[in-house]
């Protein structure tokens, strides 16, 4: 055996325990991509807070009658502006359709403090009211770009408006509840998975009911129209239910 074949022997030898060798080892994997994240949804419950500044004019139109002697009727017409905050709590649904357009339908509840101060006064008297519990039930239509929701909303809105003091002479402390509608717009934002903040400008009327105050033998009032126009500025948050199991803890029920 010459040397040449003996190194080209050798040499084969060690490339044949190689290639044993390497057939032998795992075959390595690369781990799968993670998956994508979800992609974010305005479907379904949600439930939130909410504070506003509430700000407008309160107004009404009634006629005196006056019954000394002459029959005179003295036509009252009084506008005042009012101030005030309402905080409350909201809960709605939303429906989202293949084109990004979301419609929905919002409910609300609110404790109110908007108050109108009338400082004049007439046959010697002063009134004012102020705007206790207020509420909407109103629908929303919307366009989402990811998790940006600007929308459009109206719908119903009613309050309980207490009147007091007194007008002419006439006492005013009764409470009366008034209804009327709501129109607006606003903007809101998902900051997390379940979690959205907004803000939202609402204008509202509600109109109370006509009335007739007596005060024989000297005089009766009619009440003719008692409007208030409120403009609610908002923030609040709410918090997306993605199902009720998983509201209350049990996420296999679903719903």
């Amino acid at each position: 055996m010459t040397f040449r074949t003996y190194i080209v022997g050798a040499f084969a030898s060690v490339l044949a325990v190689s290639a044993v060798s390497a057939a032998d080892l795992p075959i390595y994997k690369a781990p799968p991509p993670p998956p994508p994240p979800p992609v974010f949804s305005w479907e379904g419950f949600h439930i939130g807070i909410s504070g506003s500044y509430a700000g407008g004019v309160s107004s009404q139109y009634s006629q005196t009658y006056l019954l000394t002697g002459t029959f005179l009727a003295i036509p009252t017409s009084t506008s005042f502006g009012t101030s005030g905050y309402l905080v409350g709590y909201q809960n709605g649904y939303n429906w989202v359709f293949a084109n990004g357009l979301v419609a929905g339908y919002e409910s609300e509840f609110n404790y109110a403090d908007v108050r109108v101060t009338n400082a004049g006064s007439y046959f010697g008297g002063g009134a004012s009211s102020r705007l206790q519990w207020f509420g909407m039930e109103r629908l929303r239509f919307g366009y989402a770009f990811g998790r940006f929701l600007p929308y459009i909303t109206g719908g119903l809105a009613y309050g309980k408006v207490r009147p007091y003091g007194q007008q002419g002479v006439f006492p005013v402390n009764q409470s009366v509840w008034q209804g009327g509608f709501a129109i607006g717009a606003g903007i809101e934002y998902a900051i997390l998975d379940n979690w959205t903040v907004k803000a939202e400008y609402i204008f509202t009327r509600m109109k109370g009911a006509s009335s007739a105050n007596l005060g024989f033998p000297f005089a009766y009032r009619t009440g003719a129209g008692n409007y208030l126009d409120t403009n609610i500025a908002r923030i609040g948050v709410n918090y997306q239910v993605k199902s009720i199991g998983a509201l209350i803890g049990m996420p296999e029920l679903g719903l």
